[in-house]
């Protein structure tokens, strides 16, 4: 219907208005912040990986990678950065970046712009641009960033899915090592799933994938690509004592944070009110479980969600929200991020007997307060 009366005549100011926000409304309100995969890889899955493919790679991927400087007050400055300089009253910090829409929003690591008082982005074509903050997650080491490119549309880079990464499998790292801006470097996803690095003590959530790819100060907030040319993670972090170990967040972990980022500027997480430790094989057989898997409740918080519902030290909670607990950190993200308020299935087996629960969660203490959007913060 709508297609015959545009044929047929030039329809009324108002009427044309109406057929246009129909038309356009829903997708712009609708309109994604990423880019999921991409139609035309560099190498499809199962193809040979031909000599030029990392060349090619980079050609296609770089301009939408950006390096990031940050001057931070010495007065808000905390603890030691392997890339600042000290200058009259502040420092100068470098890191990397990179745009996942062409309207200008970045990517990057909390630790890259944290207390910073004016935030620089520069692009490979020699451009820079003042950068406005839209929100930081320190749990999960994200934030978000905004560059006014006016009319023009920027190369973004899609984002892939970390949950489908290979061990083994060729990886890219693009970023600002040490200054050296659009540095190239590849290798290989040596180990995924790295909960036990945390290299900074805030660091609530943590599942890096591990690479040897050369990452150096300056890739943090950086890219690391699959041959596909898409993003699977974000490079954060290196062992200062070891040669090609390096750590970047999953990109599926990313992606869960994200729209609250854009939201809010920050992120509001539920929460289940236990303290947990890993199944030991010997409970495990004690409570008729075939090998240790799920989480055992050491305690449980006075007045929280777990406690209300019935939940008691020496429990062992094997699956939530319908998913098996295969491993006891498993269970923090995954009631982080159910929602506050939420009723979730918890299954429990006590004392060797299966027990179900519905636990409505809470909202984690350290958010127990408004979300406030983090202040603009422009350079000088």
């Amino acid at each position: 219907m709508i297609r015959t009366a545009l044929r047929s005549a030039r329809p009324p100011a108002m009427l044309a208005a109406c057929l246009i926000a129909l038309l356009a409304g829903p997708a712009a309100a609708q309109k994604t912040l990423w880019t999921d995969g991409t139609r035309d890889p560099i190498v499809a899955a199962d193809a040979p990986v031909t000599f030029d493919a990392f060349s090619r790679l980079a050609a296609r991927t770089a301009p939408a990678v950006v390096s990031i400087e940050t001057e931070v007050g010495l007065a808000e400055f905390r603890g030691w950065h392997p890339f600042l300089d000290q200058g009259e009253g502040f420092q100068l910090g470098a890191g990397s970046g990179f745009i996942i829409r062409g309207d200008g929003y970045i990517l990057s690591n909390n630790h890259v712009v944290e207390n910073a008082k004016s935030i620089k982005v520069h692009l490979q074509d020699g451009r820079v641009f003042e950068a406005e903050l839209i929100g930081q997650d320190p749990a999960t080491d994200l934030s978000l960033l905004r560059i006014d490119p006016g009319r023009e549309k920027l190369p973004a880079v899609p984002l892939g899915d970390s949950d489908r990464l290979a061990i083994g499998e060729w990886v890219v790292a693009i970023g600002n090592p040490m200054g050296l801006s659009h540095t190239v470097t590849a290798g290989i996803v040596s180990a995924k799933g790295r909960r036990e690095v945390r290299p900074d003590d805030r660091l609530r959530y943590a599942d890096f994938i591990q690479t040897d790819a050369s990452i150096n100060p300056g890739n943090s907030g950086g890219p690391l690509f699959n041959l596909r040319g898409e993003v699977i993670g974000i490079n954060t972090a290196i062992n200062a004592r070891a040669q090609g170990i390096g750590f970047a967040v999953p990109i599926n972990m990313v992606k869960t944070v994200l729209p609250a980022l854009r939201k809010g500027g920050a992120v509001e997480r539920s929460w289940l009110g236990v303290q947990i430790r890993e199944v030991t094989p010997e409970l495990a057989s004690s409570n008729g479980l075939d090998r240790p898997r799920g989480a055992l409740v050491a305690a449980v918080v006075r007045e929280g969600p777990a406690e209300k519902a019935g939940l008691r030290a020496g429990d062992l909670i094997v699956r939530f929200g319908g998913t098996d607990i295969k491993r006891h950190d498993d269970l923090p993200w995954l009631a982080s991020n159910a929602g506050i308020g939420e009723s979730v299935a918890v299954d429990v087996v006590r004392n060797g007997d299966p027990v179900m629960m519905k636990i409505v969660l809470g909202r984690l203490p350290a958010f127990d307060r408004p979300v406030e959007r983090p202040r603009v913060r422009r350079p000088r």
